[in-house]
Formats: C-alpha cells, sequence, structure tokens
C-alpha cells in the first residue's frame, strides 16, 4: 500500500513549485567561462567520433524561412509523450480514487473511523485531477512581454500561432540562435547594442507549442534558444554569431556548460541566404582554431515557440543587469 507520506511528499513539491514540482537539469546550469585558449577547450572524453547534430530518421514539416515549405530534419517524436508531472499525477489519481472508492462503502455502513482517510484521499484525487489539468495547458502566447519591456516575446507567439518564420520585423532583422540554458544566453543578447527585443523559447522539434517540462525531457526534439531582433546599422550579424562562441565550446556534442542533452545543443538557425553565407564562413574560419570539428548546428530557421513567461527576461528580473555593454559576469543564480 502507497504510504500517505509519500503521496503528501509528491503533492507539497507541486505545490510550492513557481512552475512544475520537478525542474530539469536546467535549474542547476551555471553559464561557462569561455577557456581563454582554445587548446584548453579539449576534453578527451568527448574528442571520438564527432558528428553533426541534426540528422534524425524522423521527420517533420515547419514553415521556413527561405521558401514557403520545406522538409527539415526534425529531432524527436512527432507526437507529445507525457512529461514525468503527468505521470506522477495520474498515478496520484489513480491511487487516491481507488482508496476513496474502497473507503465509502465502509463508512456508510458505520465505520466513521475513515472519515479522515476519506478527506485526506479526497484533496489528493482532486489536486492530482488540477495538476493533470495543468500539465496539459498551452502557454498563453497573449499573455507574454511585449515590446514595453524590450522583449520579443509576445510577438513571437504571435508568429509561431500564425506558423510565421519572420526575416524581419519592421526596419529590423529577426535572429535565431541556440547556445544552452537560455537564461543566460538571452542575457547575453541583450547587453550588445543594436538588439533591440529578445525572447526565449524552443525551436528546430517536432512537437508544436511544447512546454518547458516537455522540452526538458529531450523527448520532443527542441533546444532551448533565443529569438531577437537587431539593427544592422549598429550591430552586423558576425557579432552576434562571436558571442554565441564566446559561450559555448562549438566542439562539444549537446552539451553546453554542465548542462547535456539534445535539448541544450547549440545551433545557428538562419532566416536569410545572406546570414547562411556569413555563418558559414564564419564557422569555417572558426575551425582552424579547434582540433576538433565544430558541431554546431547550421540550419534553416523553423517555428519558433516561445518558452512561458516566467523565463522571459529571468535574470534580469532576478536582478542581473541587461544595460548595454555592461561586463558583469552572468550569473544563473546569486
Amino acid at each position: 500500500m502507497t504510504s500517505p507520506f509519500l503521496l503528501s511528499f509528491f503533492f507539497i513539491l507541486w505545490i510550492f513549485s513557481p512552475s512544475s514540482a520537478f525542474q530539469s537539469p536546467h535549474e542547476r546550469w551555471r553559464i561557462n567561462t569561455p577557456p581563454s585558449s582554445p587548446s584548453s577547450m579539449f576534453e578527451p572524453s568527448y574528442n571520438k567520433q564527432r558528428i553533426p547534430i541534426g540528422v534524425s530518421s524522423i521527420k517533420s514539416y515547419r514553415l521556413a524561412a527561405n521558401k514557403d515549405s520545406t522538409e527539415n530534419n526534425i529531432q524527436g517524436f512527432p507526437i507529445a509523450l507525457p512529461t514525468l508531472n503527468q505521470v506522477v499525477f495520474a498515478w496520484l489519481f489513480f491511487v487516491s480514487a481507488n482508496r476513496l472508492f474502497t473507503s465509502f462503502p465502509n463508512y456508510f455502513a458505520g465505520d466513521n473511523d475513515l472519515l479522515t482517510n476519506i478527506a485526506f484521499n479526497g484533496i489528493f484525487c482532486f489536486g492530482s485531477i488540477f495538476g493533470l489539468a495543468k500539465s496539459f495547458a498551452k502557454i498563453d502566447y497573449e499573455s507574454l512581454d511585449g515590446f514595453d519591456l524590450k522583449s520579443l516575446a509576445r510577438q513571437s507567439g504571435q508568429w509561431a500561432i500564425s506558423d510565421t518564420v519572420p526575416r524581419t520585423y519592421e526596419q529590423y532583422n529577426v535572429a535565431t540562435f541556440a547556445g544552452g540554458c537560455f537564461w543566460g544566453t538571452e542575457l547575453h543578447y541583450q547587453r550588445i547594442p543594436g538588439v533591440i527585443a529578445t525572447c526565449i523559447g524552443y525551436t528546430q522539434g517536432a512537437v508544436d507549442r511544447p512546454g518547458y517540462e516537455q522540452v526538458c525531457s529531450g523527448t520532443t526534439g527542441h533546444t532551448e534558444s533565443i529569438q531577437l531582433i537587431y539593427d544592422t546599422n549598429v550591430v552586423s550579424y558576425e557579432r552576434l554569431l562571436n558571442k554565441l562562441f564566446d559561450t559555448i565550446n562549438p566542439t562539444l556534442l549537446n552539451q553546453v556548460g554542465n548542462d547535456k542533452g539534445t535539448q541544450y545543443r547549440h545551433g545557428i538557425y538562419y532566416h536569410t541566404d545572406e546570414q547562411l553565407d556569413v555563418a558559414t564562413q564564419f564557422i569555417a574560419e572558426k575551425q582552424s582554431q579547434y582540433l576538433d570539428p565544430i558541431v554546431t548546428q547550421v540550419n534553416s530557421a523553423t517555428i519558433f515557440f516561445p518558452a512561458e513567461n516566467y523565463h522571459q527576461r529571468y535574470l534580469e528580473k532576478g536582478g542581473q543587469s541587461a544595460e548595454k555593454e555592461c561586463e558583469e559576469k552572468v550569473r544563473c543564480y546569486g
């Protein structure tokens, strides 16, 4: 028989979590400081048989930046699999509902000692139903941060809803990158002059409108990423690429800092042929600085799905400076 103390533990964890009862290794991440020289970046345990990321037998269709439609190599399952929270809530519902079902006949037969047990299991039964409903809810893109906060989240949500991969927004160009944990990546880009607004979210996956828990499971094929608009009169695309490479080791497959998994793979997702040309030349020049092959993805941009609002501008909301040219160390905590 399942211990009520174990049930209480799971229920309390969920109640006091900001988004869910279970957080991914993302929450333990610290942004890595780039090594002072390329040779210091080599780690023998990761240096053998490196292959480019992004090749998968499972394919999906996404609107691409340079064509009306195109077939892209997409990682992940084409349907959303149950998350850990959903499995736990379903289990809680099954256990508590079963106990209620077996307790009621005895209670009505005169066993008043079961009243506390019925009340206790009733709380978990209805709580698990609420938790399941919450876990299946889609992100409300209309409620995301907007331009008044220098956030691209609400606009990116509108693009996602309309299945649009934009090249430009007003007089600005659009860029999409993945550099591991999107909290730190966003703050780095917020500090660059010419970057007008930013949004963090998920891209290059096989499931529409995924949530954080789904992406962290590694089953949807998405990578944590950032979409931004920038003024080409102030900042070049090459400088944006340099910032990405300043924060990652481009020879590590599916890894940035302490975070490992396909959801933390790094990538350059171009919106125009011009961006592709710059990225191709940039990587060719950078490769000479590394003994191992660069495995950073260079793919056509696909639909970008904004993350939950509490993720947007997370480090800035936590008190770290997003001022242009700020040189303070980016910290995920503290």
